[in-house]
């Protein structure tokens, strides 16, 4: 009976959401979505973007899904990964955010059981679920796009998800900026931004090559994805 509950609560929040983000993003600011048609139909998918504010994964995710994809298979939402101290502080926000396909994530973590730990959990997911992770692991302060974190490579090289989509975000920090913290009564309107949907990474030539050891791998593929998105970054 909890079960039940629990699917009927997270399919009307998944809704209240969708309309929140569209009201958000696309009736009080204007952010302009390009390269829907690279996003698979199925499939495992992982999905790749530099981080600008603390509701980056509201945007991308009414995004990446359709309204059809709501109705009938919320499955292709994808799961996020937020910081645990900033998303799971207590009982309610633990309950609420876990409503919304969140992986708790310990940034602060260092150790290398920890960080595994924390990988294995993001594989999990892609075993049968799509992903959204951040890149650069916090969100940026001077507007520019970071490093690829190794624990984003690691995913890759152990899960080997079916499909990496890039995404970049422009212009969306002034909505939410980092200025404001967590008062989400100080979201903006008024702004212009973009979020591009790129093509699909290929890392088959990298994840099967005999020629290059996993740290090796690992450089390769930060580099590629943050490539791929600085490219349309501007």
């Amino acid at each position: 009976m909890k079960t039940a509950a629990r699917t009927i609560m997270q399919y009307i929040l998944f809704w209240i959401m969708f309309f929140l983000g569209s009201y958000i993003f696309k009736i009080r600011n204007r952010i302009k979505v390009t390269g829907k048609e690279n996003l698979p139909r199925k499939g495992r998918v992982l999905f790749l973007s530099n981080h600008q504010t603390l509701i980056d994964s509201l945007l991308i995710g009414i995004n990446v899904v359709s309204k059809k994809d709501l109705l009938f298979c919320q499955k292709k939402i994808p799961w996020n990964a937020p910081d645990r101290k900033n998303f799971f502080s207590h009982k309610f926000a633990k309950f609420f955010f876990g409503l919304l396909k969140n992986i708790p994530t310990d940034r602060d973590k260092r150790s290398l059981t920890d960080i595994e730990n924390q990988i294995h959990s993001y594989c999990h997911v892609l075993k049968k679920n799509n992903l959204l992770l951040f890149f650069t692991g916090t969100r940026t302060r001077d507007g520019s796009i970071g490093k690829c974190k190794k624990g984003v490579a690691m995913t890759i090289l152990e899960a080997k998800p079916d499909y990496i989509i890039p995404i970049t975000l422009i212009g969306i920090s002034d909505i939410m900026p980092v200025s404001v913290g967590f008062n989400y009564r100080k979201i903006s309107s008024g702004h212009r931004g973009q979020m591009i949907i790129g093509e699909p990474l290929d890392f088959s030539g990298i994840l099967s090559s005999n020629l290059f050891s996993e740290r090796t791998k690992i450089s390769l593929i930060c580099e590629l994805v943050e490539k791929s998105v600085q490219k349309n970054y501007s």
